[in-house]
């Protein structure tokens, strides 16, 4: 049971413990932060472009040239106390290791790092891999500066994900992206293999004649589901960015076909991020209206034995400017008096009664 946020790993430190306080009062037990911060060039001692109010974790060292942490407080030192703050409260973390999208740098600062043309380019390129590789080595094995344990010790971290939301939009997209997922989960086990991994991808499909079903994205779910190395399944759910008019019954297809698919892999299938927008041209009418629908969803994950939900977005107050931190999407919830819905399943997932059949 959790809920994503996008700033935990970078937030000082009001704003990240009123998230983890709002979490464990709603029951939840697993929150998803980004373990990336890539930045652009700059010197030693400057903040490069992109860094988040000042923090970032990797950058382009325009005096050695080539991408380096930044270790210091306004670096990886936050995702320290993340790490710790998150074990004194009982919560677990999954934590992805680069966005797909550009939002904190993303798979476009190693294509701008390296000469490349498109995020294809990625997956491709033998230095952006090398760099990838490189990044996650140092994050897997960085001592945290809290708890004195290496990364790959610590009890708090639930999973690694290859990627937020990662996709490969070209003819051989599907075989490219597959390479690179079997490559990096093997690589990552092997170094350690004390934690899950999983893609951290959107779930789409490849073996039907719709856009979330065709593999147009280049992602195949039953094909990474295969993969040895890949512990368990994700998937995503926003039918109204997605433009499906019956929100209800869509997620229901939806739900129901991903964990149909784990099921025949063998494997587990977390719904890891799901969200339906309130107000605007696009939102529902009310947040009432958003907590039914959540509640038909969320029903089926127990009654059909999925292994888990995780809804975006949870936040806190801005400690910047003393209002509720960046509501633009409309998605964001804040206390457990805003989503009752998940309130209640997080009661029945912890009881562990689902359908142990499915």
């Amino acid at each position: 049971m959790g809920a994503n946020n996008y700033y935990l790993a970078f937030a000082p430190d009001a704003m990240r413990r009123a998230v983890i306080t709002a979490a464990k009062s709603i029951g939840l037990n697993v929150l998803r932060a980004p373990a990336f911060l890539d930045c652009g060039i700059a010197g030693p001692d400057e903040v490069p472009d992109g860094a988040w109010r000042g923090v970032y974790f990797q950058y382009w060292n325009l005096k050695t040239g080539r991408p380096e942490l930044n270790v210091g407080e306004n670096g990886l030192a936050r995702l320290d106390i993340l790490i710790a703050d998150a074990e004194q409260a009982g919560m677990r973390l999954i934590l992805p290791l680069v966005n797909y999208w550009n939002d904190f740098g993303g798979m476009d600062r190693y294509v701008a790092w390296f000469g490349g043309r498109s995020r294809a380019d990625f997956y491709r390129s033998p230095d952006s891999r090398a760099a990838y590789r490189s990044y996650v080595s140092q994050i897997l094995e960085r001592t945290n500066t809290v708890t004195g344990r290496r990364y790959i010790d610590e009890p708090a971290i639930l999973a690694w994900e290859l990627a937020n939301e990662p996709r490969c939009e070209t003819g051989d997209g599907i075989r490219v992206f597959l390479d690179w997922v079997r490559e990096m989960s093997r690589w990552i086990k092997q170094k350690d293999p004390n934690h899950l991994v999983a893609v951290g991808d959107e779930g789409f499909f490849a073996n039907g004649s719709t856009e979330l079903y065709n593999g147009i994205y280049g992602v195949d779910c039953e094909a990474i589901l295969q993969i040895a190395d890949i512990d368990f399944g994700t998937f995503h759910m926003y039918p109204q960015a997605w433009k499906q008019t019956d929100g209800i019954g869509f997620g229901f297809r939806w739900i129901e076909d991903h964990l149909l698919a784990g099921c025949k892999a063998g494997k587990p299938m977390i719904l890891e991020e799901y969200g339906m927008t309130v107000g605007g041209k696009e939102g529902l009418a009310s947040a009432t209206e958003r907590d039914s629908i959540y509640r038909k969803w969320l029903s089926s994950i127990y009654e059909e034995g999925g292994a888990g939900d995780l809804a975006w977005m949870i936040a806190s107050t801005d400690e910047e400017t003393g209002e509720p931190y960046e509501n633009y999407d409309r998605f964001t919830f804040y206390a457990d008096v805003d989503v009752p819905s998940i309130c209640a399943h997080a009661v029945d997932m912890n009881a562990g009664t689902g359908n142990p059949e499915a």
